[in-house]
């Protein structure tokens, strides 16, 4: 998971190998990364001082080696933020892995109104190749899948992971026992808890069946999505992020 990365000396010490072919360490190169980011806007997830928000890159400074971001979905406890010796920054923009870590941030007014800057990060990680995280999503309070198969029948089912690629659907629904790889699923509405609905196209690629302690049969269908839209893909990056904080008892919403 995307977790499995701190950036502390230890952990980039073990994981160097695996990721040191992925890292970049030249200012231009960081400074390219980075401003792409910026460029198209792509959320990102900051942790500091146990907690975490979700933000955007506003500025690329090459010349200083400093980018400007902004305050996100932090509400309070701004200070935590301003106090903390180390940021870790995350993200999937386009499904692809990119993770850096910096010294403590700035307070400054960018354009008017309060944003934060920081230095570029000694390295920086841009895993280049779509790499898609699963996550589980609540039990309690179960995210659903609606929609219509291409015969009609309607359908409305508990989401048991997702990632930015696509989704594993489960039902006890004998419906969904024969259901085929390659099958597609248009006009899906994805319901994703407090961040909304999305409207998906899907295609079959993974179905199997469990069985149950109690000898009952349960069917999970793995899907993926089909030109997920940008502004769906954003929102998706902020469930994944969310569900993955709360799993780490990160979540401060």
């Amino acid at each position: 998971m995307i977790a499995d990365l701190l950036f502390d000396t230890n952990t980039v010490d073990a994981a160097g190998s695996a990721l040191s072919e992925y890292a970049l360490c030249h200012p231009l190169q960081i400074a390219i990364c980075l401003r792409k980011l910026a460029a198209r806007r792509h959320f990102m997830s900051v942790e500091f001082g146990g907690r975490q928000m979700m933000t955007q890159l506003l500025d690329i400074d090459s010349s200083n080696a400093r980018f400007v971001f902004d305050f996100g979905s932090l509400a309070t406890n701004k200070h935590v933020l301003l106090e903390a010796p180390e940021l870790i920054f995350r993200g999937l923009p386009d499904g692809v892995r990119t993770e850096f870590a910096t010294r403590s941030a700035q307070l400054i007014t960018f354009e008017g109104r309060l944003a934060l800057e920081a230095r570029f990060p000694d390295i920086l990680y841009h895993v280049q190749r779509r790499e898609f995280f699963r996550v589980d999503t609540p039990v309690l309070q179960p995210y659903t899948a609606s929609g219509k198969f291409s015969d009609g029948g309607a359908f409305s089912v508990d989401i048991k992971d997702l990632s930015l690629g696509g989704v594993a659907l489960r039902s006890p629904d004998a419906s969904f026992g024969d259901i085929e790889i390659g099958t597609r699923l248009e006009d899906v509405t994805l319901s994703v808890g407090a961040f909304g609905t999305l409207r998906v196209t899907m295609e079959v690629v993974s179905p199997r069946r469990t069985v149950m302690r109690n000898g009952k049969q349960r069917f999970v269908i793995g899907c993926r999505f089909i030109d997920l839209p940008a502004v769906s893909e954003r929102t998706l990056q902020r469930v994944v992020t969310y569900l993955e904080a709360h799993c780490l008892g990160l979540a401060s919403r």
